[in-house]
């Protein structure tokens, strides 16, 4: 099958896509690039594929990227751009992390009030100060926020992604050849977008994760917000924002990275060459996700302490620097890995329950 024959292709199936996009399909196909396929090459990549072969369906297999949300950021899957029906994902990626973080909030709880203990903290004890404190339903507390902000999150992020990936490549059509560095960079910096814009409901959450009851009631979410802007004023919703961007491009450079080198160990010693099925792609992105957070977990403690703090309280800490040089002089460098233990155990469930719930919606909005 030479590459030339699949061209006339692109107008009788429908699928939108410009000659570079696929060239660099059949190059994927073709592993001795001698410009033709082969049946066995074609063989080869067909061996795992999971759907009905069409022409259309290898493709978007072939274009496919896991959607992982670990209850940190909403993850905007790949190629998006290129579809008709955007809002349909949209509501397929929000039902889908608004599902893996309810089923994890529990642990997402735990985690955050480990990460503010700044005496001796361990996983049993804490657990046993959330049961007592508000039962069951203590371990959910935050966590209707935490759900909402993944809409406008996502909408945000893809918007602003899309924005950078035009200024990169300096407003060509063609903008899914901008190079690694490029999509980190856009990648990146749209995440940052998205996170100041949404920060304000990230700090009422982690105040509300941590704040005490008080005769078994929670504060209302309306009550805690009109405190903190009256008694704080309305930079105290920022408090703690600069770790959180300063974590978010090394963050993504090390799932990057070790995502794909994952994929390729995968495909060398797994697979012998085949392409990645969804299941390793699901297991590649869980543990590049992980290794990612591992990295910069300590900026994500900082942050959180800054953000359960009262900002007018005499105790508060002054800034990022100096959390970090009274964490390192009390507890030492362990105290920047309280709350990692929860962290890494959800992030397995949250990435297998957002893949499949995603999975099922696309097939409910007819995306398949």
């Amino acid at each position: 099958m030479e590459t030339g024959s699949l061209f006339p292709l692109e107008n009788l199936l429908g699928i939108e896509l410009d000659e570079e996009e696929l060239a660099r399909f059949v190059e994927h196909v073709d592993k001795d690039n001698n410009g033709i396929i082969t049946f066995e090459e074609w063989r080869d990549f067909l061996l795992l594929y999971p759907h009905e072969a069409t022409i259309e369906n290898i493709y978007q297999h072939w274009e496919r990227v896991c959607l992982v949300d670990i209850g940190e950021q909403a993850v905007i899957p790949e190629g998006i751009s290129k579809h008709v029906h955007r809002s349909k994902y949209f509501i397929a990626g929000g039902i889908a992390g608004a599902a893996s973080r309810t089923a994890t909030a529990p642990l997402d709880r735990l985690k955050v009030v480990l990460q503010i203990e700044t005496g001796r903290a361990s996983i049993m004890p804490a657990i046993m100060k959330i049961w007592k404190q508000d039962g069951w339903l203590g371990f959910f507390r935050g966590n209707g926020l935490n759900v909402v902000k993944v809409a406008p999150e996502s909408a945000i992020k893809f918007y602003a992604y899309e924005m950078l990936k035009n200024v990169i490549s300096n407003g060509n059509e063609n903008k899914s050849d901008i190079g690694t560095a490029g999509r980190l960079l856009a990648g990146g910096t749209a995440g940052a977008i998205a996170q100041m814009a949404i920060y304000p409901m990230d700090l009422v959450k982690t105040r509300l994760q941590t704040c005490a009851s008080e005769g078994g009631r929670v504060p209302k979410l309306g009550t805690l917000t009109r405190d903190i802007w009256v008694q704080e004023g309305p930079r105290a919703f920022y408090r703690g924002l600069v770790p959180s961007l300063l974590g978010m491009i090394p963050y993504a450079g090390i799932d990057l990275t070790a995502y794909d080198t994952l994929k390729e160990i995968s495909k060398r010693y797994i697979l012998v060459d085949s392409e990645p099925g969804p299941l390793v792609q699901l297991g590649c992105g869980t543990i590049s996700g992980a290794l990612g957070a591992t990295c910069v977990y300590p900026l994500q403690v900082i942050r959180t302490r800054l953000q359960a703090q009262r900002s007018n309280s005499s105790t508060a800490y002054k800034g990022m620097s100096d959390v970090f040089w009274k964490t390192l002089k009390d507890e030492g460098f362990r105290g920047f890995y309280k709350g990692l233990i929860p962290n890494l155990l959800k992030v397995v469930p949250a990435a297998s329950i957002t893949y499949m719930v995603y999975e099922s919606m696309k097939k409910s909005l007819d995306l398949e």
